[in-house]
């Protein structure tokens, strides 16, 4: 019979974690009431936010659409019902490929340092780290599951049933995921499918419009597959459990890694940092295939590092296919709007909008990359000015691209395509300043004295730098959301977004000025 660690008189994996807490608790100064704040605050925001979406969802069973049609005429026939299955569908999906990039199953850094080495349990001692995220999938897919049976109109069980099929399978996803922890090409076929169904949710909204499939209703009978789903669940949690000490220490350090990663740029306000985080692959890149980029011997001696840069721009968007996929699947989310049978000026604009901003991001990784490690930009004989003139070639190119697509599905629904596409042609450069400035856009300054808000501490002027950026989008935008509005383009739209595109691209360019410290 094996001798277990309890047995020699050494401490669990539990009584670790109780010390470890009540050591904690000691040293700290912060009251019982901040616990009891900090629960409370994290039950209402997830109450809020099931009720938002439980609200939406019943808004478009009642109408049965999205609004009022403003457009000439009606849409191929998108059913609103599809407006809530697919987001959900794509909920699951985005928290499941964040889930494999996270862990499931990971040790922080001081947690990794001081217990692993201990000669405990490690069963007892994970347990509570292998309960966050399928919690975490219980609450995401019971919200999704009951969202879809309340837009369809279901009674009160048919609503229980889907809520407790929709938690039963993204609690299971979750726990697939760490039961392939161990197994990395299993692992990452779990992401890559999650990252592939995320990406089909858009195209598969197209082709449900174009050949008018009607959305399924879920019946009564949908509560018998609900329990069985939670059985199983629970089972595959139990068999997970049992083989929590068999996951090694590497694995459990390299996914905390990723973990306080993602977690230091949220609390610093950092869009750019997360990116980075999830973007870590465990896996040794293969080599891209080299290029002998002749052509820059043809460039004039004195334009060569300005074709150096643009070239580096364009030859890192080429040889990342997430963004290239990025910037083509945006461009479905103006189509689905635009092809439901009830369109509103509201969902177009809104699916225009995210959708520009979204495409335009995929395009500006080279400034997003040289801000955090400013080495091709400091190496060029080139001003802080000319090197972000120079940034904003491959986003303005790939916008107009993106806008050329964009506004001839707009004028196939309003009419005047020539005016669509002229509008779209000069809001391209305002897409690419927004991103570009955002890129480059300072850190929260968290050294000095903090504002206590409902979301914690945040430093001041910490909301005006995550603006800086989405604002010259949010104003540069205006002309399309007043074309949209009217639905036409007359002269003076064009003329106001011309303007706005030559400011934002002088916003942009101008270098942020920085004072020295014996002057502030």
């Amino acid at each position: 019979m094996a001798t277990t660690v309890t047995e020699v008189g050494l401490p669990s994996g539990r009584a670790i974690r109780r010390w470890t807490r009540r050591r904690g608790r000691a040293r700290s100064d912060a009251p019982l009431s901040e616990f009891f704040g900090d629960v409370y605050t994290g039950v209402f925001a997830v109450v809020m936010a099931t009720s938002i979406v439980i609200s939406l969802s019943s808004d478009v069973a009642r109408q049965g659409g999205t609004g009022p049609a403003t457009l000439p005429g009606p849409g191929p026939g998108l059913q609103a019902e599809w407006l809530v299955m697919l987001p959900a569908l794509a909920a699951v999906a985005a928290f499941t490929g964040v889930v494999v990039r996270l862990g499931p199953l990971a040790l922080s850094g001081p947690e990794g340092v001081w217990w692993l080495p201990l000669a405990v349990e490690r069963r007892t001692l994970l347990r509570p780290m292998a309960a966050r995220w399928p919690a975490v999938g219980a609450v995401l897919g019971g919200v999704a599951g009951a969202a879809v049976a309340v837009a369809t109109g279901s009674p009160a069980i048919v609503i229980v049933g889907s809520a407790l099929l929709g938690a039963a399978f993204t609690v299971g996803l979750v726990i697939a995921a760490g039961m392939t922890q161990r197994a990395p090409a299993t692992h990452r076929a779990i992401r890559v499918s999650a990252d592939l169904t995320l990406a089909a949710v858009p195209v598969t909204g197209l082709a449900v419009a174009l050949a008018g499939v009607p959305a399924p209703a879920p019946g009564p009978g949908l509560v018998t597959p609900a329990v069985v789903a939670a059985a199983v669940a629970v089972a595959l949690a139990a068999r997970w459990e049992r083989g929590l000490d068999a996951v090694p220490g590497a694995h459990l350090r390299a996914r905390g890694v990723v973990a306080d990663e993602a977690l230091v740029a949220v609390l610093s306000l950092d869009p750019r940092g997360l990116g980075r985080a999830l973007a870590v692959r465990e896996e040794r890149s293969g080599r891209a295939r080299s290029s002998s980029m002749s052509w820059l011997a043809r460039v004039p001696r004195r334009a060569r590092p300005a074709a150096a840069l643009v070239t580096a721009d364009a030859l890192l968007l080429m040889r990342t296919p997430r963004h290239i996929a990025q910037v083509i699947l945006s461009a479905t989310l103006p189509g689905l709007a635009l092809l439901a049978a009830k369109p509103s000026t509201v969902a177009v604009s809104a699916t225009v909008l995210i959708g520009a901003y979204v495409a335009a991001l995929a395009a500006a990784d080279g400034a997003r990359q040289a801000h955090m490690s400013p080495v091709l930009d400091s190496a060029l004989p080139l001003s802080h000015s000319a090197v972000r003139l120079l940034r904003l070639v491959a986003p303005t190119v790939v916008m107009t691209g993106w806008m050329s697509a964009v506004t001839v599905m707009v004028g196939w629904r309003h009419g005047d395509l020539a005016g669509w596409v002229l509008l779209g042609l000069a809001s391209a450069p305002v897409w690419a300043a927004a991103v570009v400035r955002a890129a480059y856009r300072p850190l929260p300054d968290f050294t000095g004295p903090q504002i206590d808000t409902p979301l914690g501490p945040l430093p001041p002027g910490g909301s005006a730098a995550m603006m800086q950026g989405p604002d010259v989008a949010l104003v540069g935008a205006s002309p399309w959301v007043v074309a949209l509005l009217i639905g036409a383009v007359p002269p003076f739209v064009l003329v106001l977004q011309a303007v706005l595109a030559a400011a934002a691209i002088a916003l942009t360019a101008r270098p942020r000025r920085t004072v020295p410290p014996g002057r502030r």
